[in-house]
């Protein structure tokens, strides 16, 4: 940029379709991406209409939408047939745009923790970032939006590598405040995209949600700062606690279960003891009316995921509260996150920081939610072993409180005898007395 040029004309001057920045990466390029409402959609829509590459592999978290080349290659595993070979889809975390796609394994999962994917792509060789945001002010910062996640850091990185940085720009993305902007410098392309923003699916009816929801009113406490997973019991559960007074947001995730407390009155900010008055998050998913409050809202303060999720920040807040939701919890305490067997329904990710941080907390617990059965209660979610090949989020070792919608488990400092009485007493009715005798043939009991 020269001394003579604004920041407007450069920014005119980076402006390109989305053709030709599709046409940036070359073969064999490591490619990163936004993820969730900001994922860059035009420009992996015209890089899916490329047949000349080879061995690109992209790199994202979350998906709402699959992209084009996604789609075709997950018809034509289903159908049998060879798969495009020329770009591998690589996901930190698993969203409803990418969940078949991963389970039919076109979609390449990598189980990490949400708060370490900075540093994993840090290690590694970066050839294009295709950062998602709301536009760029008049000072020359573009906004990362909703997304803040671990963006920042390669983006830094970027200003002393040979990286090329493209920016999808759209202004139906909401301008958040917080740790979220990047100079106009560090950008070498631009394009402009007026795709609408993509909601996070509305939540099936979980009719246990009102019972756990009641459960869950009295555990937490007045004051206490949340912590809310992604999951649609999670958001069904916490709308029950809006009788709560003076409640603070400490979440990497912030979703529309928030936005009703807020509503409410029982969202206030006030009683926090790390960033007092502000929703600290790292990504905002939800819907338009989330987005709509998020727009310039100073109240909301979104910060790099492993900032975010940092234990020592989480665990200065008095009363800190974490609310997850689980598939499966063994009767020694171990839980499975968003996942079943081989089936991925999301990422673990930082699950089990949250939980035992907020468990370490002064006055604070980690709460993991989760139906007592599926299939109409023909299928207990209380086990005696968790199923091989699901991922155990959080250890038994870690584990503090479960509830079913027939009561709470209190694992924290209990014994395997305890902890196995008290899980069955949450269990489906028509399973505790087969779940006795397995414990009594385990030794539990």
């Amino acid at each position: 940029m020269n001394d003579s040029e604004t920041y407007l004309e450069r920014y005119q001057r980076l402006l390109a379709p989305a053709e030709k920045a599709a046409n940036v990466i070359q073969n064999g390029d490591s490619v990163v991406l936004s993820g969730g409402a900001c994922q860059p959609l035009s420009i992996l829509s015209a890089l899916g209409r490329r047949r000349d590459l080879q061995r690109v592999n992209l790199y994202t978290s979350l998906s709402l939408v699959p992209p084009d080349f996604l789609v075709r290659q997950y018809l034509a595993k289903k159908e049998g047939k060879s798969l495009e070979s020329n770009v591998s889809f690589f996901s930190f975390c698993v969203g409803p745009g990418s969940r078949e796609s991963a389970q039919a394994s076109v979609v390449n999962v990598v189980p990490v923790s949400g708060s370490a994917v900075g540093r994993l792509l840090q290690g590694r060789r970066v050839d294009v970032i295709v950062a998602g945001s709301s536009g760029m002010d008049e000072d020359g910062n573009f906004n990362l939006s909703c997304n803040v996640d671990w963006m920042q850091d390669i983006l830094s990185d970027a200003m002393h590598r040979d990286t090329v940085v493209v920016v999808e720009v759209n202004r139906n993305l909401p301008w958040t405040e917080g740790e979220t902007t990047f100079r106009i410098e560090a950008v070498d392309m631009v394009v402009e995209s007026e795709r609408a923003v993509p909601d996070l699916p509305a939540p099936r009816s979980a009719p246990e949600a009102r019972s756990i929801g009641g459960h869950l009113s009295l555990l937490v406490p007045d004051e206490a700062t949340l912590h809310l997973g992604m999951g649609e019991l999670v958001n069904q559960s916490v709308i029950h606690l809006d009788v709560k007074r003076d409640l603070g947001v400490h979440s990497d995730f912030i979703g529309d279960g928030m936005l009703h407390l807020y509503e409410k009155g029982a969202i206030t900010n006030r009683k926090k003891d790390f960033m007092p008055g502000k929703w600290l998050g790292s990504y905002v998913l939800g819907s338009r009316d989330l987005y709509d409050f998020v727009e310039r809202n100073a109240m909301v303060a979104l910060h790099p995921t492993d900032f975010v999720a940092e234990p020592a920040n989480i665990s200065r807040n008095r009363r800190m509260v974490s609310i997850t939701q689980a598939t499966q919890v063994d009767i020694t305490g171990q839980i499975a996150g968003q996942s079943r067997e081989f089936e991925f329904l999301s990422n673990p990710g930082i699950q089990h920081g949250f939980h035992a941080a907020a468990s370490a907390s002064a006055e604070g617990i980690g709460i993991t939610v989760l139906t007592s059965a599926t299939s109409s209660g023909r299928v207990s979610n209380i086990v005696p072993a968790i199923s091989p090949g699901t991922a155990v989020a959080i250890p038994r070792g870690d584990a503090d409180c479960v509830v079913t919608e027939y009561g709470i488990a209190r694992l924290k400092g209990k014994s395997l005898s305890e902890r196995a009485l008290n899980l069955i007493a949450v269990a489906h009715p028509s399973h505790r007395d087969l779940l006795a005798r397995e414990a009594r043939q385990l030794g539990l009991l």
